[in-house]
């Protein structure tokens, strides 16, 4: 871990920071293109709470993409806590 690294991870992160941080951390974790980041909230003492989509599998056209909405939680200072999927739907249809 680089010096860097270590002074990013020893402290708090700003909100600009964690969609950034968090979404490369799932994205490498899952193997999967990220589609998009669909909420970040702060919580007040344990950290931050992600929804973040990404394509499971490609589709020709691209409405018939396979895309998965994941939740993930990290620490405050960007540590991925925990992950699982939520949902998977067709890039064309909403979510139930």
């Amino acid at each position: 871990m680089t010096m860097s690294e270590e002074t990013r991870y020893s402290s708090n992160i700003d909100m600009e920071e964690m969609i950034k941080l968090g979404s490369q951390k799932l994205a490498g974790l899952v193997g999967l293109k990220l589609l998009a980041v669909i909420e970040v909230r702060r919580q007040e003492e344990s950290g931050w709470s992600m929804k973040v989509e990404f394509i499971e599998r490609e589709g020709i056209p691209n409405t018939m993409d396979m895309v998965g909405l994941y939740e993930a939680d990290f620490d405050q200072s960007g540590q991925l806590l925990n992950y699982t999927r939520l949902d998977m739907r067709k890039r064309g249809d909403s979510y139930n």
